[in-house]
């Protein structure tokens, strides 16, 4: 009989991302992992749950942040906006703390998940820490509006990932320019930011520390 999907399945996955697991419980089912990033810490829990014969794949960010009475309903008003723009993962609010989490659940279609398919899903769900991790504390101290708070962490963090990569091919595209003009031809119009080189830079712009 095969081997069923689990945690050591996800704990190869993960090393084969290049992160470091923070902590492990085997009989929870469910894997820690601990970032550092530019507005703070923040953590991924990747596990997996039982819920009749189906199983899921359970990915949380909890405590994103905590949305209080202090301009609670334009923080309401954000995530709304968040969850509309974004195609994987919802952020919550447990309406007795104010805790704010983002978390997706995956259905594992003949129990288990492809290493493409978990790489995609923990790299969306990373995309999306990074990018509005610094929203709420935007409008609740730096007195943005909702709008203008979302247009900053998405400015922001598109201005890191291209400045990454015009840093880490400048060379390349120096020399690709110069042939063109050589051979008398117009450069080519830059193409949208691949999803794949997104990520990629989402593992090098975030550190991540065990707690």
């Amino acid at each position: 009989m095969a081997e069923s999907f689990g945690i050591p399945h996800l704990k190869e996955y993960l090393t084969r991302m290049g992160l470091r697991l923070a902590n492990v419980d085997l009989e929870q089912e469910i894997i820690e992992l601990a970032f550092h990033g530019n507005h703070g810490q923040w953590r991924m829990i990747v596990g997996i749950q039982q819920s009749g014969e189906v199983r899921k794949l359970m990915l949380i960010a909890p405590h994103i942040a905590v949305v209080n009475k202090k301009k609670r309903l334009e923080c309401l008003e954000a995530l709304m906006a968040v969850n509309y723009r974004i195609a994987m993962g919802k952020f919550g609010i447990d309406l007795e703390d104010g805790e704010v989490r983002l978390e997706e659940a995956i259905p594992l279609a003949g129990g288990s998940i492809t290493f493409e398919q978990f790489q995609l899903a923990l790299g969306a769900m990373m995309q999306t820490v990074a990018m509005y991790h610094g929203l709420l504390p935007r409008i609740v101290y730096g007195n943005l509006s909702v709008l203008e708070a979302l247009s900053t962490c998405e400015l922001e963090f598109l201005q890191e990932v291209e400045g990454t990569e015009q840093h880490n091919s400048a060379t390349i595209d120096e020399a690709a320019l110069l042939s063109e003009k050589e051979e008398g031809t117009e450069p080519e119009i830059a193409a949208e930011l691949d999803v794949n080189d997104v990520l990629a830079e989402i593992s090098r712009m975030l550190e991540e520390r065990k707690e």
